[in-house]
């Protein structure tokens, strides 16, 4: 873990290892509903035009479905990648992912990707782009953690509920159930399968602003959610636990 600088091209490292990484990946997210065969995927990387760099370069998302919900994932934070130190890994060791009810199963993929759900794992995505693998760090040290998402845009059904009135929303990271697999074996290291659920302003509020420290508030937020049921969804129809 820790940094490992930037990443370099002229290796044969995906071409060795992409295959098995993605293989594992797809069968975590076919573990849930059924993956569609075509990802979510920019005409022109962001990275060439001052985007976040992904860890080889490629950034994309998929989608899985079932009657009841879509899965929107990243898909490219843990490709296989040659560091600028010589080291080795599954990129950030790392791929986020978010499920919701909201979203017609038969949506089109585009429809999805500019769902509030798809928009809100690709902003999560990007700053895990950004941030590397401090973002695992954190998961790993406190087990779930809290991200302000700025200049949030939710259907008018959400947004008295999940958006403050600075207009900013908060998910948490790192909830676990068995519904998905926390980890996936892939080739150069475990990829931990981070969830990211949209939290009401109100459990927002309660994870910072309470009497028990925000690490202990965190814990009891996730505690509730495991009470409410369905912990790795997200929804604009769910009821806050604070």
């Amino acid at each position: 873990m820790g940094s490992y600088g930037m990443a370099v091209s002229g290796t044969d490292i995906g071409e060795i290892h992409d295959a098995e990484t993605w293989d594992v990946l797809d069968e975590a997210w076919n573990s849930w509903g059924t993956l569609d065969s075509d990802v979510i995927a920019h005409l022109l990387n962001p990275a060439f035009v001052g985007g976040p760099t992904w860890p080889a370069l490629r950034q994309a998302h998929v989608i899985a479905r079932r009657q009841d919900a879509v899965l929107v994932a990243s898909s490219g934070l843990a490709d296989p990648t040659c560091w600028n130190t010589g080291e080795y890994t599954n990129g950030y060791e790392l791929e986020v992912f978010g499920i919701a009810p909201d979203v017609p199963a038969d949506s089109n993929p585009m429809t999805v990707a500019t769902s509030w759900l798809g928009q809100m794992v690709m902003t999560v995505s990007n700053l895990v782009a950004q941030h590397g693998f401090e973002v695992l760090e954190m998961v790993e040290e406190f087990g779930v953690i809290t991200i302000e998402l700025s200049n949030a845009r939710l259907p008018d059904e959400g947004g008295d509920v999940f958006v403050d009135e600075n207009g900013s929303m908060v998910v948490m990271l790192g909830l676990m159930d068995r519904e998905i697999p926390g980890f996936v074996n892939a080739p150069l290291a475990p990829v931990r399968l981070i969830n990211v659920k949209l939290l009401t302003a109100a459990e927002a509020h309660f994870c910072v602003h309470n009497s028990m420290g925000e690490e202990r508030a965190r814990r009891e937020i996730a505690r509730r959610f495991a009470i409410q049921g369905s912990v790795l969804w997200s929804s604009l129809g769910r009821p806050s636990v604070v």
